[in-house]
Formats: structure tokens, sequence, C-alpha cells
């Protein structure tokens, strides 16, 4: 009766583990995945992606962005201008900024000499309504041509040179030695009367002169 149990028993394991092995057989259904999106979907979203990262930096630039991109080194330029002392005694140069595109830095600074200095010891000698025309370059010499109203400049012999230098030292610091200064594009044999102008001004040293803030 023991060994009948004991063989009966036997017969039950191995039947019960034959079975729990035949469950197992055959190939097992991949799910499509976790997040429920198949690997077509996955190659779509990545594309997409890339291109979006494609198309971020393939935005043109707004014209505000251009705008914040020119430094102020492409239009603030430092410069010297020259004025006489309210007693007409001696000359000073004084370091102010422009602004200015490149194009323009030689017209811009005459123009703000021709405006006048803003220190209360200096004076201009010329009318605030001259009109700065044209900068050229000649030869290594500057054309500078003023409109007429630069010969109603009231100037003595003395203060006629101070005139005449001004405008020299002020082309001076750009390279230029000798400045031919024009009316309306025309040479004159002498703008004030004493000193000849229909051949180029030699700027002096402009180390010579005092500077005054």
């Amino acid at each position: 009766m023991t060994k009948s149990l004991h063989l009966l028993f036997v017969a039950i394991l191995t039947a019960l583990i034959l079975a729990a092995c035949g469950q197992g057989e055959g190939p097992i259904e991949p799910e499509e995945n976790g997040s429920g999106i198949d690997s077509d979907h996955n190659e779509e979203l990545i594309e997409d992606n890339d291109q979006q990262e494609e198309d971020n930096l393939a935005e043109p630039i707004t014209e505000d962005e251009e705008n914040t991109e020119v430094t102020t080194e492409d239009t603030v330029h430092p410069v010297e201008l020259f004025f006489a002392d309210n007693q007409v005694m001696n000359m000073y140069r004084v370091e102010t900024t422009i602004e200015a595109e490149k194009e323009d830095v030689f017209v811009k600074t005459l123009e703000a000499w021709v405006a006048g200095p803003t220190h209360d010891q200096l004076i201009s000698l010329i009318p605030s309504n001259v009109q700065v025309q044209y900068v050229e370059e000649k030869g290594g010499i500057a054309h500078v041509s003023f409109s007429e109203e630069l010969l109603d400049a009231n100037v003595g012999s003395g203060i006629e040179e101070m005139l005449l230098q001004q405008i020299a030292l002020t082309m001076k610091q750009f390279g230029f030695n000798e400045t031919q200064i024009l009316i309306d594009g025309n040479i004159k044999d002498a703008l004030f009367g004493h000193i000849e102008t229909n051949v180029p001004i030699q700027a002096n040293n402009p180390a010579n002169y005092e500077k005054i803030n």
C-alpha cells in the first residue's frame, strides 16, 4: 500500500512538471512597449525633433537682433577737436566722441567742430550755419569742402591762421598731414585775405596744444 501511494505521488509530480513546461513552450508575443508607442512612431518623433533643431538653427535674424549685434565700437568714435579760448590767445584740443558710420567719420567730426565747444572757456571762430559738404582724399591730402558761410568768419591775420590750423589739425588725427580747404568744391586763393589757401595747409603737431576737459 505504501509503495502504491509513493508511485502515485511520483506520477502526479511528474504530470505537474510536464504541465508547467508546456505552458512555457512557444514564442512569447512582444508587447508593443511599455509606453504604448510603437517603434515606427518613435522614429517619427526623433526625426521631428531633429528637424525642429535644424529649424531653430536656420531661423533668420530679425531686424532687432541685427541692431543689437552692432557694437558701439562700430558707430562711436573718439576724436579730438580744436578750439580757441575766450580771449582768442591760445588754442586747445578737446577729446570727445561722435556717432557715425565708418564712411561718415570725417564729415561728422568736422560737423562737431562747426557746432562749437561745450566748454564755457572755449569759443568757435566760425558761423554756426557753415555746412560741411564733403571730405575726399586725393594723393594723401584731405580735400575738405565747406559752404560759403565759412567766408563770413570775422578773423584777422592771427585768428585766420588759428582757424585754418583747427581744420588741418582735425584731419591730422586721421593721418592727413595736409588739408586743402575748399568753398563749394573750389579752391580760393585766400579765404580771408591774409594767408594763401590755394595750396594745402600743413598741420602742426597736435601735442603742441594743451588738452582741456
